[in-house]
């Protein structure tokens, strides 16, 4: 087949100068046939693209409803998260996801104090320091509901010891364990000492205050120490996580808020 010399001086210009594309924003150069983008010589981008994260959750509903507040909003309540993609489109006309709005709360001082308590064991002096840094959130309570106070607390956690007992005692008591029948231990100030301690505050930036309990054991072996048990922590979790999503779809009531998330392919 022969080409015309107009067809060839096409080609020729062509490998010089490429062959635009896409309307266009790009062109085809060389031999390998690259295809060069051309927005970054234009004066303008041929559509918004950008990424805004935020840990505030009254930032994140500013950011979407003041720019595309009917974009779907896809909350992670696990993550204490959420997503929107601006430019989604819709089914019949999908937009390319390059525009979103993603929020990570972020959990408090204080809740992540919490958390790191639950499940461990202090000594007496971790005890005390704990009820230093915190207790200004904390109310104390003993065995049989009374309310303790702060300083009593900390005094009763620095005196206390170990007390060999001869007799063997009939029950067993909070802040008591028996090791056998002719040596048995018990902490002494029990009455003094919390069996559950009440955590005031907030888990997560620009959620509501809440109270979490928290179950106070003795353990002797070793020495004296206390082992930490929150109280109906999964439950608190759930109903903070409902919180959490309420706000969202309250504070953008134009949109479509879904539980769950989502990843656009590429």
């Amino acid at each position: 087949m022969s080409l015309t010399k107009e067809a060839l001086q096409h080609i020729e210009a062509s490998h010089n100068t490429g062959t635009e594309a896409a309307e266009g924003h790009a062109l085809i150069v060389g031999d390998n046939f690259k295809l060069v983008d051309m927005e970054k010589y234009q004066d303008q981008r041929r559509r918004f693209r950008g990424q805004f994260k935020t840990k505030g959750l009254k930032d994140v509903i500013a950011y979407v409803a003041g720019r595309h507040s009917e974009a779907p909003v896809f909350i992670d309540r696990d993550a204490m998260a959420s997503c929107s993609y601006l430019d989604i489109g819709i089914t019949e006309h999908p937009g390319h996801c390059d525009h979103s709005a993603t929020l990570n709360l972020p959990k408090t001082p204080e809740f992540t104090a919490y958390l790191h308590a639950d499940g461990c064991t202090f000594d007496k002096e971790e005890m005390v320091e704990l009820i230093e840094d915190w207790g200004h959130l904390i109310a104390f309570e003993n065995s049989k509901g009374e309310a303790l106070e702060r300083s009593k607390v900390i005094h009763a956690f620095r005196k206390v010891s170990l007390e060999d007992l001869t007799n063997i005692e009939s029950e067993k008591q909070e802040h008591s364990s028996r090791v056998g029948v002719m040596n048995s231990v018990t902490v002494k100030n029990a009455e003094r000492l919390p069996a559950v301690i009440y955590w005031k505050l907030t888990p997560y930036e620009g959620l509501t205050e809440r109270t979490l309990a928290m179950r106070v054991s003795s353990k002797t072996k070793g020495g004296p120490s206390f082992g930490l048990r929150a109280i109906a922590l999964d439950a608190a979790k759930e109903e903070i996580a409902a919180e959490f999503a309420k706000l969202v779809t309250d504070g953008l009531p134009e949109s479509e808020c879904l539980l769950g998330t989502f990843t656009p392919w590429k």
